[in-house]
């Protein structure tokens, strides 16, 4: 039970954000319906590249000793760097996210979304900013040609759960919460509803809350067993980055395929210590997404 709090922080708040599109800067013209399934991939580049650094740093000292004849022990400083590279893989994981998405056109370059990814659920909205080239209907004609500049909102409700911690039955996996808030700023062109190029660039803010108890029984274990294994009651974490994609099919279905690419940064009070948990992190995913519905009507700009 000594490093139980350790344990918690590992497996409470180990999940990761997922950060695909999965759609252009056009909106769904009223009534239109898309629906997108797809898998994209969480890579921590950065916290990996850690994880081996410090792996071979320290797997370097203990060869050396070996040859010296001398004992050989972790520094005080490569303890931490190996707790925090540890700390981090296990918070933001790396591993495959599947994700179903539901978009409806509302009005008039506006449409709504909802995403199930697995381990969250994300409503956004998208409203159109600016289009340019061919005035289109529903569907875009081979020839036509459109340039659309939209920006959205979105917000996610992650979802918590361990059969380890249900199993010790310390703490209900319901007293952890973390939202994220999204705001991307979408550019795309296509050409006759056959090829889709787009990009997305983004900011995500997330806040993860711990639970109250675990947060009091951590603060009370230093005196036990002289291990600061005090934690945070919230923890936050920024993301800057951005998506580039290219979809392909015609009217009704594509074959979207894109990848997202930036840097997190979360710096938290953990065990006693400020530790960085970010770094460059990359998230390749496809999707296919079937489109139908509508008004037969003209719609308005960049329908």
């Amino acid at each position: 039970m000594r490093f139980l709090p350790l344990l918690l922080l590992a497996l409470a708040p180990g999940c990761a954000s997922t950060l695909s599109t999965q759609q252009t800067a056009r909106t769904l013209a009223p009534g239109q319906v898309q629906v997108t399934g797809g898998v994209g991939v969480f890579v921590p580049v950065g916290t990996l590249i850690n994880v081996v650094d410090a792996g071979i740093t320290e797997g370097e000292a203990a060869r050396d000793a070996v040859d010296d004849d001398r004992p050989y022990s972790l520094s005080e400083e490569a303890q931490q760097r190996l707790l925090t590279a540890g700390v981090a893989l296990m918070v933001a994981p790396p591993g495959a996210n599947p994700e179903l998405m539901l978009r409806v056109g509302v009005v008039d370059r506006l449409d709504v979304g909802l995403r199930y990814s697995g381990i969250s659920l994300r409503g956004d909205v998208k409203v159109l900013l600016a289009h340019g080239g061919d005035e289109v209907g529903r569907y875009l004609e081979p020839g036509q040609r459109s340039f659309d500049l939209a920006l959205g909102v979105g917000v996610s409700r992650h979802f918590f759960s361990s059969p380890v911690l249900d199993v010790l039955e310390v703490v209900q996996m319901g007293d952890f919460s973390r939202y994220d808030v999204e705001v991307p700023l979408y550019m795309s062109a296509d050409w006759g509803d056959i090829f889709k190029l787009y990009a997305a660039p983004k900011y995500i803010y997330s806040r993860t809350r711990l639970d109250a108890r675990l947060v009091d029984y951590a603060q009370q274990g230093k005196p036990v067993t002289g291990f600061d294994a005090s934690l945070p009651a919230t923890v936050g974490s920024h993301f800057i980055g951005s998506t580039l994609g290219i979809a392909v099919g015609y009217r009704y279905i594509h074959l979207y395929a894109e990848l997202t690419g930036g840097y997190f940064r979360s710096r938290p009070q953990l065990f006693g210590v400020e530790r960085d948990l970010g770094g460059v992190t990359l998230m390749p995913s496809v999707g296919l997404a079937i489109r139908a519905g509508g008004s037969e009507g003209r719609a308005a700009p960049g329908r």
